[in-house]
């Protein structure tokens, strides 16, 4: 995905046109809310995800920043409900929490039964399972492997007892860890990883704090779904002569927002902290690939 939305970043003048364009359109309603749209992605850095969820409550006026929460009661869809998003979330997250007895002995292994069997036999054992998760080897072969591997280990005193302990150790790994679609859905709205709750200051970009306070003159929060933003964002580009729908979605938007921030000499720390990477290589990428910073840096050394 970082690759991928590196790829679809606009430079300097592409984000202009697209503002530009933005604010050209017929509709003014349509108009501010694309312009919101740009600025919030293409130089604030926030997920679509975020935008969609974005309201009054997350703006702190007298600090200049969107303070986005670790949790936030999604009430956009219907009678109140959650919009399509954070369904779409939710079911991602039962599925992912989703495992089978095989995965579950291979995370539960080294501390079920650690201490009663030797560490080639642990490795041969996870080696069984691994399989047996990537779909090579059936819950019949797999049982069949163990038994092997435990005969054949002379530390193993009881093989029975080894089993039961390892299977009562993953069945209650997998009875803490399997998430129900009552309990994904109270988690929504999240963002996507822990860092990704963080303060975005707005007030270092003149037209972005424009941008933000007339939107919340105007409107509560953002009143259209995350479908809405991509079709705003499509919108545009069809407006700009040459460019397609292909040029940049609403995640490339947040690319560019990166390449911008990046190319004015923001190092990889604040730029993690800003963007809610959960990885600082991410944002280090950005910065080593920024051609403005080299340039900079090149001119410092030489000029001394």
């Amino acid at each position: 995905m970082v690759t991928e939305s590196k790829e679809l970043a606009l430079d300097d003048r592409e984000f202009e046109l697209f503002v530009r364009a933005a604010q050209n359109l017929d509709c003014d309603l349509r108009s501010q809310e694309t312009v919101f749209v740009a600025f919030v992605l293409g130089r604030l850095g926030l997920r679509p995800g975020e935008l969609c969820h974005i309201h009054s409550d997350w703006i702190n006026w007298r600090r200049r920043m969107i303070e986005i929460p670790a949790h936030d009661p999604c009430d956009k869809g219907k009678d109140g409900g959650l919009c399509g998003s954070c369904k779409q979330a939710v079911r991602q997250k039962v599925d992912y929490a989703k495992m089978d007895l095989a995965e579950a002995r291979m995370e539960v292994l080294d501390d079920a039964v650690g201490d009663k069997l030797p560490r080639h036999v642990r490795s041969q054992i996870q080696g069984v399972h691994f399989a047996a998760v990537e779909g090579d080897l059936s819950e019949d072969d797999v049982q069949r492997q163990l038994d092997v591997l435990l005969e054949s280990a002379e530390a193993v005193g009881n093989r029975d007892a080894v089993l039961d302990a390892l299977d009562n150790a993953a069945h209650e790994y997998m009875q803490d860890e399997v998430i129900t679609f009552d309990e994904a859905e109270a988690l929504e709205w999240s963002p996507k990883n822990p860092n990704a709750s963080r303060d975005v200051p707005f007030d270092f970009d003149a037209r972005a704090e424009l941008v933000v306070e007339r939107f919340f003159d105007r409107f509560e929060r953002w009143p259209e779904s995350q479908t809405t933003i991509n079709r705003r964002v499509d919108t545009v580009l069809q407006q700009v002569d040459g460019w397609t729908v292909d040029k940049t979605t609403p995640h490339g938007l947040r690319a560019t927002a990166a390449t911008h921030a990046s190319a004015r000499g923001l190092s990889p720390l604040p730029l993690q902290a800003m963007f809610g990477w959960s990885d600082i290589s991410t944002a280090r990428n950005y910065v080593a690939a920024s051609s403005r910073n080299t340039q900079r840096q090149l001119h410092q050394i030489y000029s001394q």
